[in-house]
């Protein structure tokens, strides 16, 4: 074994500390350092290669120099083999650090064992902060909802280009069906790609008794005759849905089988959130597990998810700042249900919305309920209980007390200048009856006082 020293050659190195690794995609640089973390300290380099045997033959040889503390540096696919053979030994203490926090100093050279060293000096120091890795059953789950998503958006993709090639054909069948993949548009499809002309009567036949366009509106949209070319073109496209469709079914079964059993308690509990649907709780728990014991609050959680903004302040005074980059699968679920929330009913979110949104604006006021959303699930995934619905009831009931009140408020103050109004005591409830008897009794008062008047003369 050959190891080098930044000042001198070492071949052994007794009672090793920290660990930098170099993670590339056909080798690794690894640097275990001993000493108190000066550069001049003992350090030993060794290069191994990322197949699968030498990446056990690297854990053996830092168990060998009783090595149990490692940083490597956030390189995507590529750092999570080692990180998988790394945490099956309990002691072992793993980091992988963003590569943000982990850039060379100024002024030292830049090669990959330069960068191992430096990293195992981070490492020694505890100077980069680890980031958050779920564990290895969620990491599996969470393979199965990334390409479940794929999936999605390859379907949306396909929609995308069939609508444009009838478009470019001269065909509006969008403008008459809402949705021209659906039980209708695809019967009327397939008999266009085979057709390349429809009738009034092909029409009817297809179309479903749910449609409540009729017949001859759809033959008028999509009157015309379509192109060999273009029909081939479209019958690869439909079938290329279809194929989708299959794949999302199977997928998502799949991840039903695989949140079941000791996490299904998690989904359980997620999905009696408003908003939010079996397929979202299972998203949610494949990215951030059901131990989230490394986030001290909600509020952590919320900034680890992108949906808090950041800290920004300078001599006392606090300046507005976005909501920091973060995982575009967590970020864009939680605003996704945060969407379907505003639409629920007398609950606490869609109220909140509706009542800020024009203060905020769209975007504000939506992040902010995804992270309402986000605190939701931390609190009842760490207490282990389900969404409680008196709380909506109560929070309804308390907004449109203050709605009342505010109205009650106004009128009063409108009404101020009568003598009844004033402060007497009396509630708002008593203090519009008085306003509503009083239009009632000033003609009959004014009526009385000119009769007397006349009786005098």
């Amino acid at each position: 074994m050959q190891g080098t020293n930044e000042g001198t050659m070492q071949t052994t190195i007794p009672g090793a500390i920290a660990c930098g690794m170099d993670v590339h995609k056909d080798k690794i640089d690894v640097c275990v350092r001993t000493g108190d973390g000066s550069p001049d300290g003992n350090v030993i380099i060794k290069t191994f290669s990322t197949m699968r045997k030498a990446l056990f033959e690297l854990l053996d040889w830092l168990i060998s120099l009783n090595c149990y503390k490692v940083l490597m540096e956030s390189t995507g696919v590529y750092s999570m083999p080692i990180y998988s053979i790394l945490e099956e030994v309990n002691c072992m203490n793993i980091g992988v650090g963003n590569a943000r926090d982990l850039k060379n100093a100024p002024g030292r050279p830049k090669t990959d064992k330069e960068d191992a060293k430096w990293l195992s000096r981070l490492c020694m120091f505890g100077l980069v902060l680890k980031s958050f890795i779920v564990e290895k059953p969620f990491r599996e789950l969470r393979e199965y909802t990334r390409y479940h998503k794929k999936l999605v958006q390859e379907r949306a993709r396909q929609i995308n280009r069939i609508e444009k090639l009838l478009q470019m054909n001269g065909f509006k069948l969008s403008s008459v069906l809402s949705d021209i993949t659906g039980a209708s548009g695809m019967r009327i499809l397939k008999k266009l790609a085979n057709k390349g002309e429809l009738s009034v009567d092909d029409i009817r036949l297809e179309l479903d008794k749910r449609c409540k366009c009729k017949p001859d509106e759809i033959e008028f949209a999509i009157n015309g005759v379509m192109k060999l070319s273009s029909r081939l073109l479209l019958n690869m496209q439909l079938k290329k849905i279809e194929r989708c469709d299959s794949e999302i079914k199977e997928v998502f079964h799949l991840m039903l089988q695989m949140s079941g059993g000791e996490h299904e308690w998690a989904v359980r509990v997620i999905e009696t959130i408003p908003g939010m649907s079996t397929q979202s709780a299972i998203y949610i728990i494949a990215e951030i597990g059901t131990d989230l014991s490394l986030f001290k609050t909600a509020n952590h959680l919320a900034a680890w998810a992108g949906l808090a903004p950041k800290e920004n302040e300078s001599a006392g005074k606090k300046r507005p700042s976005k909501t920091k980059k973060a995982s575009q699968y967590v970020k864009s679920l939680m605003i996704q249900c945060a969407w379907a929330a505003t639409k629920t009913r007398n609950t606490r979110l869609s109220i909140w919305y509706w009542r800020n949104v024009h203060r905020l604006g769209d975007k504000k006021a939506i992040t902010a309920v995804a992270r309402k959303l986000v605190c939701y699930i931390y609190v009842m995934l760490k207490n282990g209980t389900p969404y409680d619905k008196s709380l909506d009831v109560a929070y309804a009931d308390n907004d449109r007390a203050k709605k009342l009140d505010a109205a009650q408020k106004l009128v009063g103050g409108r009404k101020s200048d009568l003598p009844y109004s004033n402060k007497n005591g009396n509630n708002d409830t008593d203090k519009s009856a008085a306003c509503h008897e009083a239009k009632h009794e000033e003609p009959e008062l004014a009526r009385s006082q000119a009769e007397s008047v006349t009786a005098r003369k």
